[in-house]
């Protein structure tokens, strides 16, 4: 195996001048770019393998974080993993991905091999507002986009509250009064905070939230198509437009609309729709930072690795998309 040392007497430079290059520290350094750039190829050149074990050894560090996900398949994490992966490799950090599927028993699992794998730090996205971390953990811990009960560890938020109301109110603007609501999990932080603004928008406009147009636990195309099928077919429940919690719902609400040869509705969301092509549909979108969301909880993390505990933030919607109101900006 090629060291550190056979690249220093390849090139007749000191040791700890290509530890240095190699280990990227370079921020208080003064060697030439053309120094910088003759030690990196010789390595390659010779083949040359960073020890991460050893190096792990000698700083306490192995320059590997991970982030924890619900799900791959869902277009807004895959934008915030693209994003944080690539301010990792720039801060020259190794990235591991790893999925919960929405169960804690996973999640749990995840964290304890995360404990194993000896990362310094995770990004995640909890699976359950009272559930989830309620362990000691031996790496540094940012939530993002969903945060946990106790408030211990800092968060990158979506104001999902005031997007919520934001998004209802343009709801209404439609001359709609009786939302239909497809939500994911009753426990989800940002359920909740989006029920509370959708309570409070249509409380002040005079109309109440019926609990029988309130639907929790759907996550895919088919349990929402299914649900959905169930609902246009009761004569006893009415509604003039649908909110939804996850873009996952989008594929099978569309679906039985169309096989049902039921009206085009509003149909509202966070997220942007990839479904339009089923359907002709009036799509109304609260759009979410998911890059800027990446890329505060990554720096947060960092912060937090050199000893400083970052705040919560909270970041707003980037605008409300509305094809039938020019008036909606950003």
């Amino acid at each position: 195996m090629v060291s550190m040392k056979d690249i220093a007497n390849a090139l007749n430079l000191s040791r700890c001048t290509v530890s240095d290059i190699l280990n990227n520290k370079l921020e208080h350094r003064s060697y030439k770019p053309e120094t910088i750039e003759m030690v990196r190829m010789k390595a390659k050149e010779m083949g040359y393998v960073s020890n991460n074990i050893a190096r792990s050894l000698k700083t306490g560090s192995t320059r590997t974080l991970a982030i924890v996900v619900p799900h791959l398949s869902n277009p807004f994490y895959t934008h915030i993993i693209q994003k944080v992966e690539k301010l990792a490799n720039k801060e020259d950090y190794s990235l591991i991905i790893c999925t919960t599927e929405e169960k804690l028993d996973k999640e749990d699992h995840v964290l304890q091999m995360l404990t194993s794998r000896m990362v310094d730090g995770i990004l995640i996205s909890p699976v359950s507002f009272e559930g989830s971390l309620r362990k000691e953990y031996s790496y540094k811990i940012v939530c993002f986009d969903r945060t946990i009960e106790s408030g211990k560890y800092p968060a990158a938020l979506f104001d999902n509250e005031t997007a919520a109301r934001q998004l209802m109110s343009q709801v209404l603007r439609r001359g709609c009064s009786r939302p239909l609501l497809l939500n994911t999990a009753e426990s989800d932080y940002t359920i909740r905070c989006r029920m509370k603004g959708y309570r409070q928008v249509l409380r002040e406009a005079g109309c109440e939230l019926d609990d029988r147009l309130i639907y929790y636990d759907i996550y895919d195309k088919m349990q929402s198509y299914e649900i959905m099928c169930r609902i246009l077919k009761d004569p006893d429940i009415r509604f003039d437009s649908i909110v939804l919690g996850t873009n996952f719902c989008i594929y099978g609400v569309l679906r039985a609309l169309k096989e049902l040869n039921v009206p085009s509705v509003p149909i509202a969301g966070f997220e942007d729709f990839n479904g339009s092509e089923v359907m002709d549909g009036e799509f109304i979108k609260a759009i979410q930072p998911e890059k800027k969301i990446g890329k505060e909880a990554f720096y947060m993390l960092l912060r937090y690795l050199n000893g400083e505990k970052p705040q919560d933030v909270f970041l707003q919607t980037d605008e409300i998309e509305d094809p039938f109101d020019e008036d909606t900006t950003n």
